[in-house]
């Protein structure tokens, strides 16, 4: 009898935690179509990627002629002007992909630049003129985190660190806390090998408030939310493993499904998402997707839409309705587009 009672209390627990465990949909209801229109720039662009909007100005991060930065302002459709040198100068960036933000509070535009570990932040005043920049604000990320957003108070950052999954840090830099676990296996590996196979897009929401982080290899979603200075875990979606190695290299089989290939944080929580086998991506780790989820930042689907051409990076302009997006050309080249939500 005695044994009896003890398996039911385990069978209770069990279902019980089966319940309170977050398993995702399809994510397929209330979807919408949407058709790409390809936006006139009006000069030559190298390879746009990273997009964010700034009231009516779209910047993006574009290697041309040593510079790193194009602004364009998409309400008078007329090209403003390229910044950000590289080089080795103050102020200037080594070779390298930055990744671009906005903080919407203070009306600047931010750019994380990994090789270094620093933010460079301008002042949306400054970049909006044709005169020459002022020398941008920095802040040093002494840890190199491989990318972060900006919080509230500070910034959120994900990278190669021995402990947690995340971390917080305040508005110097420096590290505030480390917390969350690595889905599935993770946890059992070493620091590099869990952050390759379980790396992902992180975004913020406008408020500070929030972030979330998609997979690439697996179906792992997280949002949290900003508190008393901890991040509090509000809502995970993972039900698969991801079928990806890590032996100095990333080595992904044919099968292992993609999925979250960029994200966009404002009012709601935007994720790029591809949901092709590595193999249908003909072996392209660098293929985006077709599918744009949108969810609330409690974690909760609200719509997705559906694109005619396969998007590399967007960002979302909320107030007009207007994804802008990278995608390539019939001559494998890339453009932006935009769709009219």
């Amino acid at each position: 009898m005695k044994n009896k009672l003890k398996y039911l209390i385990v069978v209770c627990v069990f279902f019980m935690n089966a319940c309170n465990m977050q398993r995702p949909s399809d994510f397929s209801g209330n979807e919408k179509e949407i058709f790409a229109e390809n936006l006139d720039i009006g000069f030559l662009i190298g390879t746009p990627v990273e997009p964010v909007i700034f009231d009516s100005l779209l910047i993006y991060f574009d290697r041309f002629n040593g510079q790193t930065i194009t602004i364009f302002d998409v309400k008078n459709e007329r090209f403003v002007q390229r910044f950000l040198n590289e080089g080795q100068g103050p102020g200037e960036v080594t070779l390298g992909l930055l990744k671009l933000f906005v903080s919407h509070d203070e009306k600047k535009v931010c750019f994380f630049h990994a090789n270094s570990g620093r933010v460079y932040m301008y002042e949306l005043a400054d970049i909006i003129t044709q005169n020459n920049i002022q020398t941008p604000q920095q802040v040093l990320f002494r840890d190199r985190p491989a990318n972060i957003k900006k919080t509230k108070n500070g910034y959120v950052g994900i990278g190669m660190f021995d402990d947690g999954r995340y971390r917080l840090y305040d508005s110097e830099g420096n590290m505030i806390s480390a917390f969350g676990k690595y889905p599935f296996s993770g946890e059992d590996m070493d620091h590099m090998g869990r952050f390759f196979i379980y790396q992902g897009h992180l975004c913020a929401s406008s408020d500070g408030n929030y972030f979330a982080m998609g997979s690439s290899y697996c179906d792992n979603l997280e949002f949290y939310k900003l508190e008393n200075g901890t991040a509090v875990l509000i809502k995970k979606y993972e039900t698969y493993d991801a079928k990806v190695q890590f032996n100095n290299v990333l080595q992904i089989n044919d099968d292992c499904i993609i999925n979250y290939r960029h994200a966009y944080g404002g009012k709601y929580c935007y994720m790029l998402y591809s949901g092709k086998t590595h193999l249908e991506n003909d072996r392209k780790s660098s293929i985006g997707g077709t599918k744009i989820i949108v969810f609330d930042w409690n974690g909760n689907y609200i719509r997705s839409y559906k694109t005619d051409v396969n998007i590399i990076s967007f960002c979302v302009d909320e107030e007009n309705n207007i994804i802008y997006a990278t995608t390539r050309d019939d001559e494998d080249g890339f453009i932006i587009t935009k769709f009219n939500l």
